[in-house]
């Protein structure tokens, strides 16, 4: 993993007392969890903090603030959203993501319409029929790689069907996504790749359309107009990265947990009724995006005992609030009774994930499916190391159980 670069000049207007240097994209040894790592730091560090890592930015560290920048759209714009600073696009970067409101809301809207509940509950039959394909397919294995044999096939597929795009594209696409997600290599270059694959589908798809949902918003109008098509491409290119990865990162953590935890497996199995329980507590132990979060700060802003000056990033990993004592007693511990009023695992504010609701479905479907079919398994190697970026993620997790006779 590249180290970006450190600025060792401090800016003036920060106290000696709010320098604490932490390093997003290396948050703790190899295999440890990175959760707890978290966890360490909001205990170790100021609430929010100056750290000259990555070019030097701001940290937030306290569950209250992290929620009050990410819903300050007025004061901290999206439109740089990871560090270092020179890492974000220049420009207007993708839509939505690195818009603020007014403009944001005008096209949110429409990702937020075709992702309804509604919209995912149509689609549910297809996932089930899916997860139950594969499953079946490993049942009899008595072993699987989880993310390349599952974690990276249901989410994937069904995103792909979603868009309308050939499932035999999905393992070029997900290489190509991973080089945006993960420190390190030429995203420009990466990005320009992507919008070059999907800049004939947009097209043929806005003149031809079908029922998918790139042909869906090149429908779409705002400010009473039919979508401009470089904000149309835009919005594509983005809805290609993050649905290619963010849930198959998020079942890794999940299979991971229930495999080292048959206790709580059991209780799923004994009491399906709780599976809507247990992801909500799921997703708030495992919120794995956690460092593309940042905003940038366009006015002087007092921000806790921290003053934040025009031009200046500060992250606000919406897992502060996932892992608040106040709010959840014993944090770390998982515990599928817990009462959960709102995680930040998909963010807060204006920009929270739209793709929530498809999300939930699937690590709901998960649970029911594979806990049915495969009830006891276990880690065939338990030395498995996170990899750090925009999203935190498992490049492996071997599983194994039992075949009956």
């Amino acid at each position: 993993m590249p180290a970006y670069a450190m600025n060792m000049t401090v800016p003036d207007h920060v106290p000696a007392e709010l320098v604490f240097d932490y390093d997003v994209y290396a948050p703790g040894p190899a295999g440890s969890d990175f959760f707890a790592e978290l966890y360490r730091l909001k205990h170790a560090a100021p609430p929010i903090f100056w750290t000259r890592h990555n070019e030097g930015h701001w940290y937030v560290n306290d569950a209250k603030l992290a929620a009050r920048v990410l819903k300050d759209s007025d004061n901290f714009s999206s439109r740089a959203l990871v560090v270092p600073k020179s890492n974000n696009p220049t420009g207007e970067g993708f839509t939505p993501i690195h818009l603020d409101p007014p403009e944001h809301t005008k096209y949110r809207h429409h990702l937020s319409v075709a992702l309804s509940r509604k919209g995912v509950a149509e689609l549910t039959p297809g996932v089930r029929q899916l997860a139950i394909d594969l499953i079946e397919g490993l049942k009899e294995k008595g072993s699987c790689e989880f993310m390349a044999d599952f974690a990276f096939q249901l989410p994937i597929i069904v995103f792909l069907r979603l868009v309308d795009l050939p499932e035999s594209h999905r393992l070029g696409l997900l290489e190509e996504v991973a080089k945006i997600i993960r420190p390190g290599s030429n995203k420009a270059d990466v990005i320009r790749g992507l919008a070059a694959y999907l800049a004939p589908i947009i097209k043929e798809r806005r003149a031809n359309p079908g029922s998918d949902l790139i042909s869906w918003l090149s429908q779409q109008e705002v400010d009473g107009e039919r979508m401009r098509e470089d904000k149309l491409h835009s919005m594509c290119t983005l809805l290609l990265i993050g649905g290619l990865d963010s849930v198959a990162n998020t079942l890794g953590f999940f299979a991971r947990f229930l495999a080292e935890n048959p206790d709580h497996r059991r209780q799923i199995i004994e009491n399906p009724a709780i599976i809507s329980a247990a992801v909500e507590e799921l997703l708030r132990r495992f919120p794995t995006v956690t460092t593309g979060t940042g905003r940038m700060c366009v006015n002087d802003s007092q921000v806790g005992p921290a003053l934040i000056k025009a031009g200046e990033i500060i992250m606000s990993p919406p897992a502060m609030m996932n892992l608040d004592d106040e709010a959840y007693p014993d944090p770390l511990k998982v515990d599928f009774s817990r009462r959960i009023a709102s995680v930040g695992t998909f963010g807060q504010g204006p920009h929270r994930c739209v793709g929530a609701n498809l999300a939930r479905s699937e690590l709901t479907i998960f649970l029911e499916e594979w806990l049915k079919r495969i009830p006891d398994f276990r880690l065939a190697d338990d030395r498995l190391t996170f990899q750090a970026g925009v999203n935190i993620s498992y490049g492996s997790v071997p599983l194994v159980w039992d075949v009956a006779a």
